[in-house]
């Protein structure tokens, strides 16, 4: 066993993390990677961890143009 073979092979049970869930609107169910509060908007759960600090995708988004606004 070479040191590439155990990058090649990923185990199944390492990939199942557990996923956050939350109710949206009434009986919608939605899921993402972590039960943190957004940086942004403060609502939980999130799904993208960028610059330290857990993102709704969208807010993220709006995050990248506020900061491109201050260079």
């Amino acid at each position: 066993m070479g040191l590439f073979d155990a990058l090649k092979k990923k185990p199944e049970t390492l990939g199942a993390e557990p996923k956050a869930e939350s109710q949206v609107k009434g009986e919608e169910t939605v899921e993402a990677k972590f039960n943190e509060p957004c940086a942004l908007c403060g609502k939980q759960p999130t799904e993208v961890k960028w610059m330290g600090q857990y993102w709704h995708l969208k807010c993220k988004r709006q995050g990248k143009k506020i900061a491109k606004r201050m260079m």
